[in-house]
């Protein structure tokens, strides 16, 4: 298991000085909302390759698998293949993971299915898969505060219909902690695909991304890191907890 941090664009320097005082740090995993970020983060290649740090990509929340307007959900993914065309260039990119959506709440409740299936085919998209050539694509746990738009894959069922219904074998499951504290499901059914985890904790109510303790996160999430045994783990937390967080692993 490789531990890693995520960060943005901004705080992409002080990301990788954290990295390079933490040696536990193999992985750093990069949200990218533009194609332009692509050349903020070349400008990084050689302090990452100095770190021998791994690196995956956390793309847009925006991003919308479900979207039921076929013009827009193929946009995003052409536009996943434009930032691996530009991205591959210089990285090996580990892995790509992303949120499956959102839709309006009303709509969503009458008629779940549909979004689900629109996902799947997102997922299953020949032109994707090509481009992608193996590399993983990992489907992350949200919550949903029900407002006007809720979340798809806010319940383990969304993730059990996905990974019963799609044909790339290269999709698989990450786990976020956080998420899991604000929408109690019972994740353990897709461990078997589990290869990513996102850990942070928080007080069940915000998505804070606090460090381990700092919130209502028990120790019983140690007992499914270990059953998990992930590829890698991923620290989503504030850049100030990192350091007294990675004394527990």
């Amino acid at each position: 298991m490789k531990i890693g941090i995520s960060a943005l664009p901004f705080n992409l320097k002080e990301a990788l000085d954290i990295c390079e005082k933490n040696k536990k740090i193999e992985h750093i995993e990069v949200g990218l909302d533009n194609l332009e970020d692509v050349g903020v983060l070349k400008k990084y290649k050689s302090k990452i390759e100095d770190l021998n740090l791994s690196i995956s990509i956390h793309l847009p929340m925006e991003l919308n698998t479900c979207e039921n307007i076929n013009y827009i959900r193929n946009s995003w993914i052409d536009f996943i293949c434009k930032i691996d065309e530009a991205l591959t260039q210089d990285f090996d990119i580990k892995y790509y993971n992303l949120h499956l959506g959102y839709v309006m709440t009303n709509r969503l409740d009458r008629n779940r299915q549909k979004y689900l299936k629109n996902t799947v085919e997102f997922l299953n998209d020949s032109k994707l898969n090509q481009k992608l050539n193996g590399r993983i694509l990992s489907i992350e746990n949200t919550y949903s505060k029900k407002g006007d738009f809720s979340n798809v894959g806010d319940r383990v069922e969304d993730f059990n219909y996905i990974f019963n219904n799609i044909i790339n074998d290269g999709v698989y499951f990450c786990y976020d902690t956080g998420h899991e504290l604000m929408s109690k499901n019972d994740y353990t059914e897709v461990f078997d695909k589990t290869k990513i985890i996102h850990f942070s904790d928080n007080d069940g109510v915000n998505d804070l991304h606090l460090g381990y303790k700092k919130g209502i996160l028990t120790d019983k999430i140690f007992d499914k890191i270990e059953k998990i045994n992930p590829d890698y783990l991923i620290l989503e937390i504030d850049f100030k907890d990192i350091e007294y967080t990675l004394n527990y692993f």
